[in-house]
């Protein structure tokens, strides 16, 4: 025959399932040939052989009974894939079902017709499940979601592999024997490069029974899910992962009250535009049907004017980030913005407060609200508020506080800023009065699992993965590496230092940010050229809750975990981190480091009020923290030595003027690719 299509079926125990499943096999309605390879796995009882053999026996040339060793599902399905390859030269399609599910009879002819209309880089085809021994309906649909899939296992291993996906020699993982290979599986073909696609109504219906494996797997999913992510460590990498949210495009809705639009986006320069009925659906579907992503979690509610401003001096993605700081532990950010005195001063953070509980009092009023933040679902859910009144609203489940109340000021901010709190206003009624219209949801019998419904947030990734509320969307990737700069401190002498060293990195293609940590940054808009972004992370010095500990004989900083968490979460995402003044720097390299992001420290540039030796004393507790070490000169370079960091480890970074030459410390230039006369330039 010329078989298009294979279903691979393993078999160990339960001849009355298997029976079962084999007759809805035969059942298939296609208009192309395919076979059923039956693989017993050294099934022990006899029973199982007997029902197999009678179907092939009954079944020539239609179902194909192979005989092995025990060694697991995953080592069965790898088995009949190997056969129907060789058997069948014009296999397109091999679909996987296990003995005690069925299937409809037109499932195949679907599955391999979608695989067929699809893009080269559909790599499997996946339907809805039906499950049955209980009342439940597993909806998977709508478009495939990269990002979801990392964290959960929406394509069950009643789907259907391309054939362009096993000629790349993706196979099962056959040391995965307790379950849920089906998910590395499908996983493996991501990281490859391949996506699913998702067929309704193809008729897949799956067992759930108390002795099944993925029952069985559920006390050891812990080590199951270390094992895969061991197993790709660049799929689980932090770049790729918010790599995969920025094209998901998942994480901010800004609301423009003054437009009626309403901007999607994780990373600033990959933005879909939505008017506000538009986004209003989304919010509204993403309760009802599963669509990962196609809603962002996070509402931010803000002029358009302000937004622009924002961007154009280049402070957008820091703010935003500051608010999601925020919102991780809060139910509500409400900011005011307002006009700095100091033309010369870029932005400057005032005095936050938190407002524990809606009893107490705010200091805000609605008309002095520029910005205001929240998760959509929970604006979605009390979308029957009439007005901006914060004391309205209940504190979210989980949240620490009700609100946060911050204060932000701008150079060349416009003298009138127009509050947000008519914008809101509307906002809740039109979701209102588009919610009146029904669920649109309410076509099957069986209620739909609610475990795929919601607006895509990054507490669905990041915590699980990282131990990190989120990560910043910085933009960072292998063809378009970026740097951040670090201040402990804005001093002018850091300032310059920072811009001098973000010269030379973008003569080497990279993108600058510079992140500072503090309330204030001095510096002014024409001095802003060399970073693509700029900000600010207040939160711990807004709220009065920075300590300070003696480490090794030097005075750190010592911020709650919380904060900590945020400050590392702002930088997992870089491909590099310099340290440009040390103080809390060195107490973020070490987490950094760990998840591959590559650290720098800057020694004896800008800390004017050190001695030489506290300077190096404080770099050499933190070194095993740092990728490489830059000294300005041979005092430092010697006191470096001396306290024993690696030779290799160092590079020199000469002064101005300097003209001193690496070779003659015996250390590697600053960027080991520049040339000597590209470097002097730089510099």
């Amino acid at each position: 025959m010329d078989v298009r299509a294979a279903i691979v079926m393993p078999a160990y125990g339960q001849p009355w399932l298997t029976a079962e499943a084999l007759h809805t096999a035969l059942a298939q309605v296609t208009d192309f040939d395919f076979a059923i390879v039956i693989v017993n796995d050294g099934c022990p009882h006899p029973e199982t052989d007997e029902v197999c053999q009678a179907f092939a026996a009954v079944h020539p040339g239609r179902i194909f009974y192979l005989h092995k060793r025990n060694g697991g599902l995953s080592a069965a399905r790898n088995t009949g894939i190997a056969f129907a390859l060789t058997a069948f030269p014009n296999l397109e399609g091999v679909y996987f079902l296990d003995c005690d599910n069925r299937i409809g009879p037109h499932l195949l002819q679907r599955l391999l017709t979608a695989l067929r209309d699809a893009d080269a880089n559909v790599g499997w085809a996946y339907p809805d499940v039906d499950k049955f021994g209980f009342d439940e309906f597993a909806d998977t649909s709508g478009p495939y979601s990269a990002l979801e899939h990392l964290f959960r296992n929406f394509c069950e291993a009643g789907s259907m592999v391309s054939r362009r996906m096993l000629d790349a020699a993706i196979r099962f993982d056959t040391g995965m024997r307790q379950g849920v290979e089906d998910w590395e599986f499908w996983l493996h073909g991501l990281e490859c490069g391949f996506r699913g696609v998702h067929v309704p109504d193809a008729g897949f219906a799956y067992r759930r029974r108390g002795e099944s494996m993925l029952v069985a797997a559920q006390p050891d999913f812990v080590p199951i899910l270390r094992h895969i992510r061991a197993r790709h460590p660049r799929l689980f990498h932090v770049r790729n992962v918010v790599s995969l949210e920025a094209e998901a495009r998942s994480r901010y809705a800004v609301y423009h009250p003054d437009t009626g639009l309403v901007r999607c986006f994780t990373e600033i320069d990959n933005v879909a535009i939505l008017t506000r009925d538009d986004y209003i659906r989304r919010l509204l579907r993403a309760e009802l049907r599963p669509a990962y992503g196609d809603c962002p979690g996070q509402l931010v509610i803000m002029n358009s004017t302000l937004f622009d401003g924002l961007a154009s001096q280049s402070l957008l993605a820091g703010v935003l980030w500051t608010l999601e700081c925020g919102l991780s532990r809060s139910t509500l950010v409400a900011c005011s913005v307002r006009r700095h005195p100091r033309d010369n001063h870029l932005l400057a953070w005032g005095n936050g407060t938190i407002v524990q509980e809606r009893t107490d009092s705010f200091r805000l009023s609605p008309d002095a609200i520029h910005v205001l933040a929240m998760e959509a679902s929970f604006i979605a859910e009390h979308a029957s508020l009439r007005a901006l009144d914060l004391a309205a609203l209940p504190r979210q489940h989980g949240k620490r506080q009700h609100a946060i109340e911050l204060d932000l000021a701008l150079a060349g901010a416009q003298a009138e800023i127009v509050p947000v709190d008519a914008g809101f206003t509307r906002l809740c009624r039109d979701i209102a009065e588009t919610g009146e219209g029904g669920n649109p949801a309410d076509w099957k019998s069986v209620v739909p699992s609610r475990y795929r419904l919601q607006a895509g947030a990054p507490r669905d990734v990041y915590p699980d993965l990282f131990d990190l509320p989120s990560v910043f969307a910085c933009g960072s990737s292998d063809a378009n590496p970026c740097a951040a700069l670090v201040l402990a401190s804005v001093t002018p002498e850091s300032v310059a230092t920072a811009e001098r060293l973000a010269l030379t990195f973008v003569e080497e293609g990279w993108k600058v940010h510079l992140v500072t940590f503090g309330k204030e940054l001095a510096l002014p808009p024409e001095h802003t050229g060399p970073f693509s972004q700029i900000m600010t992370l207040p939160l711990p010095a807004l709220l009065s809750r920075s300590r300070t500990h003696a480490y090794q004989g030097t005075r750190m900083p010592r911020f709650e975990q919380l904060d900590m968490n945020d400050a590392i979460a702002t930088l997992a995402g870089y491909h590099r981190v310099v340290s440009v003044d040390g103080g809390i720097s060195h107490t973020l390299m070490g987490p950094l480091r760990r998840l591959k992001v590559e650290t720098w420290a800057l020694l004896g540039f800008c800390e004017q009020d050190q001695t030489a030796g506290a300077l190096v004393n404080a770099s050499a507790a933190f070194e095993q923290a740092y990728t490489h070490i830059v000294v300005r000169d041979v005092e430092i370079a010697s006191l470096c030595r001396a306290f024993g960091m690696p030779h290799a480890k160092m590079r020199y970074w000469p002064d101005h003027g300097a003209d001193l030459a690496s070779d003659a410390l015996g250390l590697a230039p600053l960027m080991a690719s520049v040339p000597a006369q590209k470097l002097k330039q730089a510099v």
